[in-house]
């Protein structure tokens, strides 16, 4: 099964580690450790440790693509960072979109899980790049400010293939 202390690793990196960030064009607002005042309005991001970051992306993203239950650690590390880039529901209904799920309702469970453990890892992570990247066009074609990051996301997302 796939293991949480490796896949946070690269996911904190992606995020800038503790590098604080304020751009007043992401929605996401004041940021550390890839944790935003926006979505959590309740936490003082400026004094965020790495040990709370941790805390909360394996509660709120991790537990919920059900990653400990994912058997390939290579699909459960880009679930997992796609989670924490897109939101945990949006990522779990791509991944359920890539494997031709046709309710993708965005919640792993059992029936995605046996789906996904029949699917040859290579070809998930193939198929679900290309359901990422084109999210992320539809992103930037509805929202033209958005643009700008198109680069840094999809630069992301191929990087999960390596």
């Amino acid at each position: 099964m796939a293991d949480f202390e490796i896949a946070i690793i690269k996911t904190l990196i992606n995020e800038g580690g503790a590098k604080i960030t304020d751009d007043p064009n992401d929605s996401g607002g004041l940021t550390k450790y890839g944790i935003s005042q926006r979505a959590y309005p309740n936490v003082n991001i400026r004094a965020l440790t790495e040990a709370q970051a941790r805390a909360i992306y394996k509660r709120d993203y991790w537990d919920k693509i059900k990653g400990d239950d994912i058997q390939s650690q290579p699909v459960a590390e880009n679930i997992f960072d796609t989670a924490v880039n897109m939101g945990a529901r949006t990522a779990s209904r791509l991944a359920q979109l890539a494997l031709g799920i046709t309710n993708a309702d965005g919640i792993i469970g059992p029936q995605t899980l046996g789906v996904l453990h029949q699917a040859e890892a290579p070809t998930f992570i193939a198929e679900y790049t290309i359901v990422k990247i084109a999210r992320y066009a539809g992103i930037c074609n509805r929202n033209r400010s958005q643009r700008k990051y198109l680069l840094g996301w999809v630069n992301r997302t191929l990087g999960g293939i390596a």
